[in-house]
């Protein structure tokens, strides 16, 4: 009795090896061969001068990171003036003149606050905890941020986008809110 070669080989295999009877064996370098290739992507400039795309990406996750807490600071402050318990000119040498324009747009007025239709914080627990804060660093000086926030009789959905404000270190640094969306 003769057991063919075809039966032994896993379906997986490729059609080829199937037929030719032998299944193609990946490739083991050894550790020290790896590790003496160094990183997988050149921290340097490629040969047609560009810059390596992973090295960037790695740039702007670290100006994210970074920005996390502003964006989350300064979207708390956002959320109390939605709630009103804050008054919007309090954010006017952080926002730009049309994000603090929306921002007035959408606050609720004093007759609403008075009148106590406005969540307190001890009331609505959080208060204006920011939820689902997203951060986005779109170049070296532009981060665009994502979040939900408790506003005066619902949550609100925001998108921002801050800007860089100076020349100076990139972190903190001096950062304005240059456009404002509210949902």
């Amino acid at each position: 009795m003769t057991v063919t070669i075809f039966a032994a080989l896993p379906t997986a295999t490729p059609a080829r090896a199937r037929r030719v009877g032998a299944a193609p064996v990946p490739r083991v370098r050894p550790l020290d061969e790896v590790l003496a290739a160094g990183p997988a992507h050149d921290d340097g400039p490629a040969d047609d001068g560009s810059v390596p795309v992973r090295r960037v990406q790695d740039e702007l996750d670290r100006l994210a990171a970074a920005l996390r807490p502003v964006a989350a600071r300064l979207l708390t402050a956002v959320g109390d003036v939605l709630a009103g318990r804050r008054p919007a000119r309090h954010l006017g040498t952080l926002l730009a003149p049309d994000a603090l324009a929306a921002l007035v747009r959408a606050a609720p007025g004093p007759a609403a606050v008075r009148a106590g239709t406005s969540r307190a914080p001890s009331a609505g627990g959080a208060g204006g905890a920011v939820r689902g804060l997203r951060v986005c660093a779109v170049g070296l000086r532009a981060v665009e941020v994502a979040a939900v926030v408790p506003g005066h009789d619902r949550v609100r959905a925001v998108a921002a986008r801050l800007e860089r404000a100076d020349d100076g270190p990139a972190d903190p640094g001096r950062w304005h809110l240059v456009v404002l969306r509210l949902g």
